[in-house]
């Protein structure tokens, strides 16, 4: 090394010494290359960037399933995180979870008897998705191939066969498109990060590499997973190039390591755990888990079919991909419930596919109204919006800058339009409407609007809890209050990113509820609600409207809420709002109950 971890630590102490911000547990895995070679110019990360072209089917895809799994589920629900050891590239230190010598030798129990890859890619293809994200080693270290540098892998457990070997033949038989997902930190090597990381740890990490993508036939993608590392730490520029070089037209997310000289690294972003922004200004991938935990979570909260297509269809609208993980249990095999859900998401992607596959984000950014995706001179209204009793299902948009050549209904319910100088309405009856996940219009164009600037639908800023009370039949403990929900900024369009605070009911409410009670009336046209990403639960709801006489009518009655729910209420005044819970499978947890005039 011509510029050792001991020295980088020197230069560290002697920085620290002259009054900098003291480091903390993420810095100590941070340290120089060991010489200029590692480091790049704007020019060399432009070579690695993908081509449009390249980047074509995967945009077109719109549905991938991510496959978290390892020995560890035998004693935890959480990969990696759940080991209760040192975690070198991590941003804070383990506290609690599973014992080193416990978990890193679960894999000599680890025997997926029921494991059938040729199964797994045709349950790919009848859930609507164009390929898969599979762990071929996650931060503990465990290798779901057979690693020639390495006896933990799943060569040395009982079920002894090269699982990614069958994987890469079945995806290639079944024509689904793969990809490795790797970590570049590994928390059981003893050399990574550490000392003689350059000297030991790369070359063992390159060795994975190479073989991954040379030994296993046709891949089309990598998914890293940096943690809180430099890009030069892992000579981030020349494996990509070799990479790229042995896998033509690989794709790249991108958790390459900080600080590259472009603030856009790999090809895609990757937002986790969270929707994402309605106008990024490249593409990007939301990483959804179905249950609340990447790892099997056998009573955990699994997402109902309706949940997921909301979040698929806003996704796809506001340009991206999702990425939904789901957890194979001890035996190989998925979750019944859960892959009857995602079979449920892929039937509805048959019958309605066309208006999601093969697009790009439309003219009109997702707001209120819900998202739009466009194909040519087609361009597709996606209404998930939902409507107060007796409200008329009426979408207004604002006019767009070219004409129409037709319009017609791809769901049932639609029944006609109106164009005026500075709106298009879409009309709906009211029955099937409301039986529709998402109702759908067709509007082909007299000109392509893929160069057009991008329509907003939605300027409303949400009534501020200074005009409110709030009131809550119970809360589960401190830090669960329903004023937690008013004190946070939203999602951030950053990896790793959630809302982490919610109002949760205790557990023992019977009724769970919880009342806005406005200073003065106000004449309410939107309620937004979402629930906790983690725990979709919510099976039956009502929203109730306070009159002058603080007597409340239910005015919607919903069996599900999920992520970013609108409800379209009349728009006249009102004396507070109520959301009540009905049915809760799991844990309600609600992130987001805002109100629009």
């Amino acid at each position: 090394m011509k510029l050792s971890y001991t020295f980088s630590c020197l230069l560290l102490c002697i920085s620290l010494a002259f009054g900098q911000k003291k480091a903390g547990y993420k810095e100590q895995w941070q340290f120089p290359a060991p010489d200029s070679s590692f480091y790049v110019t704007e020019n060399q990360q432009k070579e690695l960037y993908a081509t449009e072209e390249e980047m074509n089917w995967f945009k077109d895809a719109k549905l991938g399933i991510f496959v978290h799994w390892g020995p560890a589920l035998l004693e935890t629900n959480v990969l990696s995180w759940g080991r209760n050891g040192e975690r070198p590239g991590a941003g804070k230190p383990a506290n609690k979870g599973i014992d080193p010598d416990i978990y890193d030798n679960l894999y000599k129990q680890f025997n997926p008897v029921n494991f059938d890859a040729d199964k797994w890619m045709q349950q790919v293809k009848d859930w609507g998705a164009e390929y898969i994200v599979f762990t071929a080693k996650h931060h503990d270290g465990f290798a779901f191939f057979d690693a020639h540098n390495t006896d933990y892998t799943i060569m040395h457990t009982p079920y002894g066969k090269d699982i990614c070997k069958e994987l890469a033949d079945a995806a290639h038989k079944a024509g689904v498109k793969l990809f490795w997902y790797y970590s570049q930190p590994d928390w059981v090597h003893p050399d990574n990060l550490r000392e003689k990381h350059y000297e030991n740890y790369l070359p063992y990490m390159k060795s994975h590499i190479k073989q991954l993508f040379t030994e296993y036939g046709k891949i089309d993608g990598v998914f890293w997973d940096h943690l809180a590392t430099k890009y030069w730490q892992w000579d981030s520029y020349h494996v990509l190039k070799d990479m790229k070089f042995w896998q033509p037209g690989l794709i790249s997310n991108a958790r390459t390591g900080f600080d590259w000289p472009l603030a856009d690294r790999g090809d895609y972003d990757t937002p986790e755990q969270s929707l994402g922004p309605i106008d990024h200004h490249r593409y990007w991938e939301a990483c959804l888990t179905m249950t609340d935990k990447w790892l099997y979570s056998p009573k955990g909260p699994i997402k109902s079919a309706e949940t997921i297509l909301g979040m698929l269809i806003q996704v796809a609208g506001n340009g991206g991909n999702l990425l939904l993980n789901l957890g194979p249990n001890g035996k190989g095999e998925f979750v019944a419930e859960e892959a009857a859900q995602a079979r449920r998401v892929g039937d509805w992607i048959k019958e309605y596919g066309e208006t999601l596959r093969n697009t790009r984000r439309g003219i009109y950014v997702g707001g209120d109204y819900g998202a739009s995706t466009q194909a040519g001179d087609t361009l597709y209204i996606h209404v998930l919006q939902k409507f107060a009793t007796n409200t008329k299902p009426v979408i207004s948009l604002p006019a767009l800058p070219v004409s129409l050549k037709s319009v017609q209904g791809v769901t049932p319910g639609y029944q006609g339009f109106e164009i005026s100088d500075t709106d298009l309405k879409l009309y709906f009856e009211s029955e099937a409407f409301s039986r529709n996940i998402d109702n759908i219009v067709k509007l082909v164009l007299t000109k392509n609007p893929e160069n057009l600037e991008r329509i907003k639908t939605w300027e409303a800023k949400a009534i501020g809890s200074e005009n409110f009370q709030i009131e809550a039949s119970s809360f589960a403990k401190s830090g669960n209050e329903p004023e937690v929900i008013y004190e946070v900024e939203g999602n951030i369009f950053s990896e790793g990113i959630h809302l982490k605070s919610w109002w949760q009911p205790h557990q023992s409410d019977q009724n769970p509820a919880l009342k806005l009670h406005l200073n003065k009336p106000k004449p309410i046209e939107t309620v937004l609600i979402s629930e906790n990403m983690r725990s979709h639960s919510v099976s039956k709801f009502e929203l109730l409207s306070k009159d002058q006489n603080d007597k409340w009518s239910t005015i919607y009655t919903g069996n599900y809420i999920g992520e970013g729910l609108r409800i379209k209420l009349n728009g006249n005044p009102v004396y507070g709002i109520q959301l009540r819970i009905l049915e809760s499978k799991y844990q309600t947890q609600i992130t987001a109950f805002n109100i629009y005039e």
